[in-house]
């Protein structure tokens, strides 16, 4: 069962009871046990380390540790979804207790607590922030480069015969290259214990 199809009917049926879930096939039955299993550990024991969880899938269902690897991947995508669908869940309930304690504030005709609810309101909608534009990636054309060797598009005016300058330069100082350089091995160690006194 590949990856996505797999995230998919996890996402449907995560909480569902076992009884209603007949109609998947066994595979998919199984596998969403193991998924299900694994993820109350790490939503329970959050510093669970991902070899304990691998650990726990390849004993409890006897399965390769290369599926196991596949299930914990799919386990921390869910985690991740799982979570963000939490905290605007949470949102909407914190927003419903603000507009009610909002309601009683002005039905009391209290102009102290109407304020502190809207101000609450628009701290944790962030209203006092400017909305992010949306980017037009589909809009934006990359610009095409063209590589060349003249430095005339640069604005530089080009050397006159500058392939004949640097054969010419080539041929008068590449004999004094020696190809051979000998050299001398440093002691790193008498250097840093004459900087520092030690080793």
């Amino acid at each position: 069962m590949a990856k996505k199809e797999t995230y998919d009917l996890c996402i449907a049926h995560l909480y569902d009871d076992v009884s209603k879930l007949q109609h998947l096939a066994p595979q998919q039955l199984e596998r969403l046990k193991r998924i299900r299993s694994a993820y109350t550990i790490m939503l329970d024991f959050p510093n669970k380390k991902d070899r304990d969880i691998i650990l726990h899938l390849e004993k409890m269902f006897s399965i390769e540790r290369s599926t196991a690897y596949e299930d914990l991947r799919i386990i921390k995508d869910l985690l991740g979804s799982i979570n963000r669908q939490t905290k605007n869940w949470h949102l909407f309930k914190f927003n419903n207790m603000i507009m009610k304690a909002y309601e009683r504030a002005e039905a009391k005709d209290n102009e102290d607590g109407m304020t502190k609810a809207a101000d609450k309101y628009a701290k944790y909608n962030q209203l006092d922030k400017e909305e992010a534009q949306r980017m037009p990636w589909d809009e934006i054309k990359p610009q095409l480069f063209e590589p060349t060797s003249d430095p005339s598009v640069l604005g530089i005016k080009p050397l006159p015969n500058y392939r004949e300058t640097i054969a010419a330069l080539k041929k008068k100082y590449l004999h004094d290259v020696a190809e051979d350089i000998t050299y001398e091995e440093i002691d790193l160690t008498n250097m840093e214990y004459a900087r520092t006194g030690e080793i």
